[in-house]
């Protein structure tokens, strides 16, 4: 199975290299064809909704049918469509609904973490989750450094192309997945068992406190700082650096999760470090003072979002039995999905309504009140996992 280990972590860098080679330059894009704060926000809220609507039930689909090769296949096609219509896009409109339907593609992320999980040892479930992780934000990486080339010597459309080609090789790719030697006997989920998820308090607590985290990388790190960069001065190029940067770092910390350093300073302390990290990064002034500055901001705001994501994502997977993981983790994923599209949302409005600082330091205070919450409300148990 080291095949489809390889495949799911391939699934895994082209799904985001797609999603986000065009994430830098989209608010530069979109301000282009007339877009204000308020629409900026809508763009990235109709990312988050898709996936608050389709992850639960993707992850119930998966359970029921455990063809996760058809329906990979099934969410690169999608993904593929999303860069279409980007390339094609000439209101903000369209964008909206293109970055919807890219929303849409990104919910199959459940059904990559869920079968990843498959063929990782019990013990190493949380590692397991860092190392995806990672995957995931090499991918971004590789976004970010395309799409900031190509739109600086292509102009902004450039990056869709570069999503495309992402999107096509991801698809022709998991073709190449092999089922199981042994078959995998699953049992629906029912209507009770369902519930009983939902009545989890481990898995409502994790979901819950995620969506802080979703809510500070896509309010600030992910939308709003590009805006305050190129307030600046920064060209596309430079963009498109924000953006490596702060995903090198997601993917490069995530690797520490899991390992005998995080398990020695305990799960629960990593978390609520991590939030405040993610906290000081929305302090507003140091997005006055210059580019490089910014720079430092997203490394500290990239640390704080590679430990939330990869630490938590793994005590989603702990809180429930295997068999209930693909609906788990689909639960698990609809819930921060929230915290995707609030983010960009409340940034929008407030940079609107009243300022950009102001925007940041609702933010920050937010994702303090998430650190609180991490030390009070996760249980004991996770601190040694």
């Amino acid at each position: 199975m080291k095949r489809n280990i390889f495949l799911i972590n391939c699934a895994a860098a082209f799904l985001w290299m797609a999603m986000y080679s065009y994430v830098p330059t989209l608010p530069a894009f979109a301000s282009s064809l007339g877009a204000t704060a308020v629409m900026l926000g809508v763009i990235g809220g109709a990312y988050g909704v898709m996936q608050i609507l389709l992850r639960i039930p993707l992850g119930i689909v998966s359970d029921k049918t455990g063809k996760d090769k058809l329906l990979l296949i099934i969410g690169f096609v999608i993904l593929t469509l999303s860069a279409v219509l980007f390339i094609f896009s000439s209101t903000v409109e369209t964008v909206v609904f293109a970055r919807g339907v890219a929303g849409a593609a990104a919910a199959w992320w459940v059904i990559i973490s869920a079968s990843y999980a498959k063929y990782n040892d019990e013990a190493k479930q949380v590692k397991a989750q860092g190392i995806l992780s990672a995957s995931s934000s090499m991918g971004k990486v590789l976004a970010a450094l395309l799409g900031g080339i190509t739109a600086q010597f292509f102009g902004l459309r450039a990056p869709f192309y570069v999503a495309l080609i992402a999107a096509l090789v991801g698809l022709v790719s998991m073709f190449f997945l092999k089922k199981p030697t042994t078959r995998e006997t699953r049992t629906p989920p029912t209507a009770s068992e369902l519930l009983s998820l939902l009545k989890n308090k481990d898995l409502m607590i994790i979901s819950g406190l995620c969506i802080f985290a979703q809510l500070q990388c896509f309010a600030v790190p992910t939308y709003f700082t590009s805006v305050a960069a190129e307030n600046i001065g920064a060209d596309p190029g430079q963009l498109g650096s924000l953006t490596l940067v702060y995903f090198l770092t997601v993917g490069l910390v995530s690797l520490f999760v899991g390992g005998r350093f995080y398990q020695r300073i305990g799960g629960i302390r990593v978390v609520v470090v991590a939030f405040v990290l993610c906290a000081v990064s929305c302090i507003p002034f140091f997005y006055h003072v210059n580019l490089s500055v910014i720079y430092v901001m997203q490394v500290v705001a990239g640390i704080g979002y590679g430990i939330l994501t990869s630490a938590l994502a793994g005590f989603a997977i702990k809180a429930v039995a295997p068999h209930q993981r693909s609906t788990a983790t689909g639960i698990f994923q609809s819930v921060y999905a929230i915290g995707i599209f609030v983010g960009p949302v409340i940034a929008g409005g407030v940079i609107e309504a009243v300022s950009f600082d102001v925007a940041y330091w609702v933010v920050g205070i937010i994702t303090v009140a998430a650190a609180v919450l991490s030390g009070v409300l996760i249980p004991k148990k996770y601190g040694e996992m």
